[in-house]
C-alpha cells in the first residue's frame, strides 16, 4: 500500500511547480520595497529587492506576493506589491520563454532557492517497507523505484515529474514509454534504460534516458540494499543535488538533468538522466566507450592523459567553491555536509580506540594477512607477502584503526584543504570524448559522494582505481598539478607534502576497512580457486561478478594499500605523525593491540 507523506511535503510538491516573477519596477530607486509581513503597514526592511530580480512565488494574495529570491539583490524572502497606482512593479515569468541556457541556470538557482531537504536516519526497520510506494523527499510526489512501477505510473508520471523538476516545458508532455531494460555496470546502485517520446519533440530533449534506482532486496543484491539503505544511507541526497542545482554551473558537462528523488519512509530512489552514448559518434565526437575501475589496460590511450584530465577538472570544480563561481559558500553548506565546519570535539577523538574493537580488528586482521601472505599469494609482488612485511602491515593498520577518528580530524583541520567536489571521480564515474582534433575531453557522472571535505581524501578516492606503477611514478606530479588548478581557479595556496599525507591516511583508513572484505572476495571468488588465479587479469576477478565491480576492486586496492606501506616509507611517517598528533591533542600515545 501507499506510505502516508510526512507533514509538508504536498506544500513542497506545490512549490515546486510555482510561478515565477520578475522585478520590473524601481528602476529610479534601485529596487522595490520589502516588507516582513502580508499588511502595507508590517515592518519594512531595510533592503529593496533589486530591479531585475526574479522570484519565486510562496503565496498570492490579492495584489501582496510571497516570495523567495532566486536572481538578484535584496531579502532573501519577504511580501512585495505586484502593482502601486495602477503601475506593475512584478512581472510574471516561464522559463519555457528563456534561451536554453539561461533556463537551465535559471531552475538551478531556483532550485537552490529552496529550502534543503535533509535526511532523518533510519533503522533496518523501513526495510520492510520497499515494496511501497511513497513520497520523495525533494518534490513531494510519489516515484517509481524499478522497471516495473516505471512502467506501471508511465508517461503521465513522466510528465508530472519533468514538469515539477522544471526540466520539461509546461506545453509538452511525455507520450510514451518503451523499451525498459536492465543495465549492467558499476556496483553502486541498479541501473535501467529506456527510450521516451513527447508530444512536441525538440532541440535538448532526450529520448534516450537512463535511470539509477535501489538493488532490489532479494537474492544476490540483498547484501547491496542493505548496505546502501542503511550504511551508506541518504547518499542519492548528494547525487540529486548535485545534479539539479550545479548543472548549470559546474565546468564541465554532466548528464542532462529530468528528475531525481528518494523516501526517507522505505530508502527507494530512482535517478533520471539522459543516456550517455558510449563508443557512438556524437556530432564530430566520438565518445570513448564506458570504461570500468581497475582495468585501466583498456583504456585508449595513456593512463597519463586519461587520470591528469581528472584531476584538472576536478581541481578546477574544487577552486571554484572556494571563489563561489559554483554557489555561494553557505548556501552550499545547507544542502551538502562540510567537513571543515565541524569543531575538533565533534570528531570523537581521545586516548581511546576510536576505531573497530581490539576484538574485531584481531579476527580481521588475521584473515587480511592470510589472503595476502597465503590465499592470493602470487597476485601480489614479492615484497609484500614475507613474514616481515606482514608484521609491519598488522603494525602500520592497528595504529590507523586505533586513531580513525583522529586522521579524519586530521584530514579536514586545514580550511584551505577542504572544498566542494565529486567524491569519486574515477575513470568508471565519466565519460571521455575525443574531438576532430583528437583532443580528450571529459563529462563527470555518479556524484553520490558529493559534500565539503578534505581535498587529500577525495584524491585518494579519485585515484585509488589506476595501477599502482603509474600512482607510484605520477603521484606528485598529478598532486602538484591538482594544487596549481585549484589555484587558479580561486582555492587558496596548499603544500604538497601536506596533501600527499592526507592522501596516503586516506589510503591507509581505506585498507582498514578493507580488512572486513575478505569474506565478501571468498564469496564472489571460492577459496579453492585462489591457487591457480596468477594475476589481476584473470576473469575470474577481473570481470563483474553478478553484476558488480566489487570484487575486481577490492583486490587491486589491497596491493595498492600493501605497496603504500611498503614503499612510500609509511611506517616511519606513521610514527612521527603520531608523535606529533599526540602533542596537538595533548594525549599519550595509544596502546595497540597484540597479535
Amino acid at each position: 500500500g501507499c506510505a502516508l507523506a510526512p507533514p509538508g511535503f504536498a506544500a513542497r510538491a506545490a512549490r515546486a511547480m510555482s510561478q515565477l516573477w520578475e522585478v520590473v519596477g524601481g528602476v529610479d530607486k534601485g529596487g522595490i520595497l520589502v516588507r516582513e509581513g502580508h499588511s502595507t503597514s508590517s515592518k519594512q526592511l531595510d533592503e529593496r529587492l533589486s530591479t531585475g530580480a526574479w522570484v519565486d512565488e510562496i503565496e498570492l494574495k490579492g495584489e501582496r506576493l510571497h516570495y523567495r529570491r532566486i536572481s538578484g539583490i535584496g531579502p532573501s524572502e519577504g511580501w512585495v506589491s505586484i502593482t502601486i497606482t495602477g503601475k506593475e512593479l512584478l512581472q510574471k515569468r516561464s522559463l519555457d520563454l528563456l534561451p536554453a541556457a539561461k533556463a537551465l541556470d535559471m531552475r538551478c538557482m531556483r532550485e537552490l532557492a529552496k529550502p534543503a531537504t535533509p535526511w532523518k536516519p533510519v533503522g533496518m526497520e523501513v526495510l520492510e517497507k520497499v515494496g511501497q510506494v511513497s513520497k520523495g523527499l525533494i518534490y513531494g510526489m510519489e516515484f517509481p523505484w524499478n522497471a516495473e512501477t516505471l512502467e506501471q505510473m508511465g508517461p503521465s508520471w513522466c510528465t508530472k515529474a519533468f514538469h515539477i523538476a522544471g526540466t520539461l516545458p509546461a506545453n509538452n508532455r511525455v507520450t510514451k514509454i518503451k523499451d525498459i531494460r536492465q543495465h549492467i555496470g558499476g556496483g553502486a546502485c541498479a541501473k535501467i534504460i529506456f527510450d521516451v517520446e513527447y508530444e512536441a519533440p525538440g532541440e535538448g530533449l532526450h529520448t534516450k534516458l537512463f535511470a539509477k534506482i535501489p538493488w532490489p532486496l532479494e537474492g544476490k543484491t540483498r547484501s547491496d540494499r542493505v548496505a546502501s539503505s542503511i550504511m551508506q544511507q541518504g547518499m542519492e541526497i548528494g547525487e540529486i543535488n548535485a545534479c539539479r542545482l550545479l548543472e548549470s554551473k559546474l565546468p564541465f558537462r554532466i548528464p542532462r538533468y529530468y528528475f531525481g528523488d528518494i523516501s526517507n519512509e522505505t530508502t527507494n530512489f530512482i535517478i533520471i538522466t539522459e543516456r550517455i552514448p558510449f563508443g557512438q559518434r556524437e556530432g564530430d565526437n566520438k565518445i570513448d566507450p564506458a570504461y570500468e575501475k581497475s582495468r585501466d589496460w583498456e583504456l585508449q590511450g595513456s593512463a597519463e592523459e586519461y587520470y591528469y584530465l581528472l584531476v584538472r577538472v576536478g581541481a578546477k570544480m574544487a577552486g571554484m567553491y572556494w571563489a563561489d563561481k559554483l554557489a555561494p559558500k553557505a548556501t552550499l553548506d545547507k544542502f551538502f555536509s562540510n567537513s571543515g565546519l565541524r569543531s575538533f570535539d565533534q570528531w570523537g577523538m581521545g586516548p581511546h580506540n576510536t576505531g573497530m574493537s581490539d576484538k574485531e580488528f584481531l579476527a580481521k586482521i588475521k584473515t587480511a594477512c592470510e589472503f595476502v601472505e597465503v590465499t592470493a599469494k602470487a597476485i601480489f609482488p614479492p615484497s609484500v607477502t614475507t613474514p616481515e612485511f606482514i608484521k609491519t602491515y598488522r603494525r602500520v593498520l592497528s595504529i590507523v584503526n586505533v586513531y580513525s577518528a583522529e586522521i579524519s580530524w586530521w584530514c579536514n583541520r586545514k580550511t584551505e584543504y577542504v572544498a566542494w567536489s565529486h567524491g569519486n571521480l574515477n575513470v568508471d564515474n565519466v565519460f571521455f570524448w575525443r574531438d576532430t582534433d583528437h583532443k580528450l575531453d571529459v563529462g563527470v557522472l555518479d556524484w553520490g559522494g558529493a559534500r565539503t571535505e578534505s581535498m587529500g581524501w577525495k584524491l585518494w578516492w579519485w585515484l585509488y582505481g589506476c595501477e599502482f606503477e603509474y600512482l607510484h611514478e605520477h603521484i606528485d606530479g598529478m598532486l602538484k598539478c591538482f594544487i596549481d588548478v585549484y589555484q587558479e581557479n580561486g582555492g587558496p595556496a596548499l603544500e604538497l607534502d601536506e596533501l600527499k599525507w592526507q592522501f596516503t591516511l586516506s589510503a591507509l583508513s581505506q585498507g582498514v576497512g578493507l580488512l572486513g572484505a575478505v569474506p565478501q572476495i571468498y564469496a564472489m571468488c571460492p577459496k579453492k580457486e585462489w591457487p591457480t588465479i596468477v594475476d589481476r587479469k584473470d576473469p575470474r576477478i577481473a570481470e563483474n561478478i553478478n553484476g558488480k565491480n566489487t570484487l575486481r576492486i577490492y583486490v587491486q586496492t589491497f596491493i595498492s594499500v600493501c605497496r603504500i606501506i611498503g614503499e612510500w616509507d609509511v611506517p616511519a611517517k606513521l610514527d612521527k605523525w603520531v608523535e606529533e598528533l599526540c602533542k596537538i591533542a595533548n594525549m599519550p600515545p595509544k596502546q595497540l593491540v597484540e597479535a
